[in-house]
């Protein structure tokens, strides 16, 4: 049997104390105990809220799963902060399930009111957990529940918060393997005698704000659990279960009493924790570090996905800057492989050049020049081979056309300018190619790395453009591959 305890906040001291009670009536009574603590029904005034307080109370979504045979509800403190129609429209939500109310609520059931004493709430909480177990049997709540004494002596807090110290240290210190770090904090809270506990996220974020409320999702996947200290082993079948089945599916074999912790960031909902409660842990905050703890692993486990997933993108780009006309050209001046300008790095040059050099009397020659064999290495001898070549071509041109601006406008295609003060410097320099495209051919190696070229002059003219001399170079390049 689940019966569901709605309460507010466990840094509640009267909170805590009914937590405890209906934790031993829990036990007694062999039945899950699920502690949901969702905070507050928000009100219209929202000037004292913290940020984000609205995100807690999506835990009180879970409550209304078909796994629960009845649910407690501390409607007093929940509703304490809003209006008596807003209590009632919280309570209708849960109208399929039989529900009690820990105080006196018109319409509803209320658990037997218990006598004043130094252990009254948790006798409250034990009184609860008891009626909510004879009414789901019989329907008609039980006769009051004989006093009962509670030994249960506090540990220091000390205790708890060494418990949280040791696992975030580990936690954030150590490097997982995919998908691994959920599985460790499961593990790490079975060192510290934690038996049961489950981390469960939705497969994308869900938007929940005070304005749009979230929808939640009708799935959810299992990351990790562990139940009665042992590793529950998912097939891919059943790794993803209904959001109101989870406990059903989650929750197996010997009775404990569980919190659930809500995992977001921001105004998004992530998934949830399911941790076991035990009342040594009750220092304030503990469950929601706890949370947090799950929500920053999560967090850099994203992270580690998405830079990863980057960093694979940017070397497929690389190679296909390598091989391809792609052009990436809009990130710094440096190409990366040659180590000389790249396509933005040679336009951004060759047009200052051509603004305050390309004057009356002055000739621009222009150069194009393809790796027509570029492609056929990269085929047959992989890119890095390919790679190798590009290098080699750059130092030709850093031969012929050193102190000039020049640049890998292409994968295979490179691009030169400069500016001469006499006529026919272009004929030197289809010379001087020609000599080096010959050393090059000679090189001995297991292909040919043979280049192809056109070399144009254009004298001064008022509206001539780099554009149009680099047209009519590429043309002049075209024509002379045709006549080969």
């Amino acid at each position: 049997m689940n019966i569901g305890l709605l309460v507010t906040e466990l840094e509640d001291k009267e909170v805590k104390k009914i937590c405890i009670g209906a934790d031993k009536a829990a036990k007694e009574k062999d039945v899950n105990l699920i502690i949901i603590p969702g905070q507050y029904i928000l009100s219209d005034d929202k000037s004292g809220e913290k940020p984000f307080d609205y995100q807690y109370s999506a835990l009180f979504d879970y409550a209304g799963s078909k796994d629960f045979d009845a649910l407690i509800i501390d409607i007093e403190r929940i509703g304490s902060k809003s209006t008596i129609l807003k209590r009632e429209a919280f309570l209708k939500k849960f109208e399929n399930i039989p529900v009690l109310t820990l105080s006196e609520q018109e319409g509803y059931p209320f658990v037997n009111p218990v006598e004043d004493g130094i252990d009254k709430l948790k006798q409250l909480g034990y009184e609860a957990v008891c009626d909510a177990v004879f009414y789901v049997k019989n329907q008609i709540l039980p006769p009051v529940e004989a006093p009962q004494t509670f030994n249960y002596v506090e540990k220091p807090d000390s205790y708890t918060l060494n418990m949280l110290s040791d696992m975030s240290y580990f936690l954030f210190h150590k490097k997982y393997d995919a998908g691994t770090a959920y599985s460790s904090f499961v593990s790490l809270g079975l060192k510290h005698g934690i038996k049961n506990s489950a981390i469960l996220l939705f497969d994308k974020k869900v938007r929940n704000t005070t304005k749009y409320p979230w929808t939640m999702p009708e799935n959810i996947r299992v990351m990790s659990a562990i139940m009665n200290g042992q590793e529950m082993n998912f097939t891919d079948s059943k790794m993803e279960v209904g959001t109101d089945s989870v406990f059903s599916n989650v929750i197996k074999g010997k009775s404990a009493t569980y919190i659930l912790g809500d995992i977001f960031v921001g105004e998004y909902q992530l998934g949830l924790m399911i941790y076991e409660f035990h009342p040594d842990n009750l220092v304030d905050y503990f469950y929601t570090n706890m949370t947090s703890l799950i929500t920053g692993v999560s967090r850099l486990s994203y992270l580690e996905r998405e830079l990863e997933k980057t960093t694979e993108e940017l070397y497929e780009v690389q190679e296909e800057l390598a091989r391809d006309d792609s052009v990436l050209d809009h990130i710094g001046d440096q190409d990366y492989l040659t180590g000389g300008l790249n396509r933005r790095g040679f336009f951004a040059k060759a047009y200052d050049l051509l603004k305050d050099n390309f004057v009356d009397g002055k000739y621009a020659v222009v150069t194009y020049i393809h790796m027509e064999s570029l492609k056929r290495i990269n085929d047959m001898y992989g890119h890095e081979e390919g790679d190798r070549a590009v290098k080699r071509v750059a130092k030709v041109l850093e031969e012929v056309f050193g102190g000039c601006i020049y640049g890998r406008i292409r994968g295979d295609e490179f691009a030169v300018l400069m500016i001469e003060d006499e006529e026919g410097r272009s004929e030197s320099l289809r010379e001087e190619m020609q000599s080096q495209n010959a050393k090059l051919l000679e090189e001995p190696g297991r292909y040919i790395n043979h280049l192809q070229y056109s070399i144009c002059e254009f004298s001064h003219e008022e509206n001539l453009s780099l554009r149009e001399m680099l047209k009519e170079t590429d043309e002049n390049l075209k024509r002379i591959k045709g006549n080969l």
